[in-house]
């Protein structure tokens, strides 16, 4: 079933109208107001989104006061930049579209080219880097990503690191890790200081 329509450009890009995702998420802030938040979260123009000037919106459910439908601004989103504005919304159509936007991708992974694939591989990486640029803010995918390790352990490796992570974590600080919006994960991405998954990895190859 068609949530809402994904389109596909000529060179393989999967997008969004910022519009049908707001009008299908229903949240109460006006749109102005919630795409300008949306985007602030480590998203970039014309990579994770493009901007049409002028455009005739007259299709927002939720009016906004004293502004009318003429000569708006647009907003077409990758679907990873969708897939990642979707994950900070808390509430069971932000999870709804969430799950249609990762089944959308498979079947699109299914048909593509191994060229298109690629692609979509590149601009996961960009957006995860563009995400997580602080010291303390790096995922374990990111930290085997730039010390060459990623493909030397498998997904299960990976989870077990994560977990060993997590417990070191919580020994230091007494609470839950960071997490940060992810298109590849659900629920976010927990993310941690280099030196502790450095230490951690070190832990886990003894074992």
């Amino acid at each position: 079933m068609e949530l809402i329509n994904v389109r596909q450009t000529e060179n393989g890009i999967q997008t969004v109208l910022a519009t049908d995702l707001y009008n299908f998420l229903e949240p109460k802030t006006e749109f102005r107001h919630w795409i300008k938040r949306m985007l602030g979260y480590g998203l970039k123009e014309n990579t994770d989104y493009w901007i049409l000037e002028n455009v005739c919106r007259s299709n927002l459910t939720t009016k906004e006061t004293n502004r009318g439908g003429h000569n708006a601004k647009e907003y077409v989103l990758s679907l990873d930049c969708a897939k990642s504005i979707a994950m900070v919304q808390r509430s069971e159509k932000g999870r709804q579209i969430r799950t249609y936007f990762i089944e959308v991708e498979k079947q699109f992974k299914a048909i593509a080219t191994p060229q298109q694939i690629q692609d979509l591989y590149t601009r996961l990486i960009a957006l995860e880097n563009k995400q997580i640029d602080y010291p303390n803010d790096w995922s374990i995918d990111r930290y085997l990503r730039v010390n060459n390790l990623f493909g030397t352990l498998t997904k299960s490796n990976r989870q077990q690191l994560g977990k060993l992570c997590t417990k070191i974590f919580r020994l230091q600080h007494s609470k839950e890790p960071k997490k940060v919006p992810h298109p590849s994960y659900i629920n976010g991405q927990n993310v941690y200081p280099y030196e502790l998954i450095n230490r951690a990895f070190e832990q886990w190859e003894k074992r």
